[in-house]
């Protein structure tokens, strides 16, 4: 009963932690000192490609990106550059912070990344309808490039199939996560491999980044001690409290309950 109940959150963590390395969330000071010389580039061209994401064709991926964001009847801005900090988190405070430089309403993109890349978009001063789950679900493709990505986001927008196209996408992601899980335990029971093999080696005290994790693993387990036990006497008091409430009110009406008995008796 216990294992049905955290399976899932512990195998997410588990794939976390072997998918990629431990690293703190950019500080949005990377994405101010970022914003000042996209700004410059998208006021020359609203579509700036880095020349690392090109991808061997610079003029062609950016070419294909201005075509596709030319279907949109609104001002927009895409940037395609590397992600900061050596992350995947979104890009929010980057284009928060380009779009305060630029000055300008519309909708703002950015492809981020590297060997792995994310999508963000966010609408200053225009209505984008279902903005949100058009970049998510753009997002969860497979081996998508940079124009990939911009296609299928405005794709989302103005076919006004984001809502469908995301649910299907979620409910792929979670069979592929069901069945990793349960290949991964089922591996584990058999040699000892799978995912819990692959987690003792991020966890390996004689390695650097193992020791950062480590160190990481410990301050989340700390943090849950301090904190679960709190909650939990919290909790208990309020029920106590509630208990005691209740129990005073039904000894506050039993003599009212009863005068009336009584006077129907007479």
């Amino acid at each position: 009963m216990l294992w049905s109940r955290i399976r899932a959150p512990f195998v997410l963590l588990l794939t976390a932690l072997t998918a990629y390395p431990l690293t703190a969330a950019p500080a949005t000071a990377d994405a101010e000192s970022n914003a000042a010389r996209y700004a410059e580039r998208l006021a020359e061209d609203p579509v700036y490609v880095s020349d690392h994401m090109g991808g061997g064709d610079l003029a062609g991926t950016h070419g294909a990106i201005a075509a596709a964001v030319a279907d949109l009847d609104m001002p927009v801005y895409v940037l395609v550059v590397p992600g900061y900090g050596g992350s995947h988190y979104t890009d929010e405070p980057l284009l928060s912070a380009v779009h305060d430089r630029v000055g300008e309403d519309g909708l703002y993109l950015a492809v981020t990344g590297g060997s792995m890349l994310s999508v963000s978009g966010v609408g200053y001063g225009v209505d984008v309808p279902n903005l949100d789950k058009s970049v998510e679900e753009a997002a969860l493709l497979d081996d998508a490039s940079p124009v990939d990505l911009i296609e299928r986001t405005v794709d989302n927008i103005t076919s006004g199939e984001a809502d469908e196209r995301l649910d299907r996408a979620r409910d792929e992601l979670d069979r592929e996560l069901a069945e990793y899980e349960r290949e991964n335990l089922e591996a584990d029971t058999a040699s000892g491999d799978g995912i819990l093999a692959d987690l003792a080696g991020h966890l390996n005290p004689d390695l650097t980044t193992g020791r950062h994790n480590i160190g990481f693993l410990a301050g989340i387990l700390l943090g849950a001690a301090i904190t679960v036990p709190s909650v939990l006497s919290v909790y208990r008091r309020q029920r106590r409290a509630e208990h005691a409430r209740n129990k005073q009110g039904r000894q506050d009406r039993q003599p009212r309950m009863g005068g009336q008995r009584a006077e129907k008796r007479r």
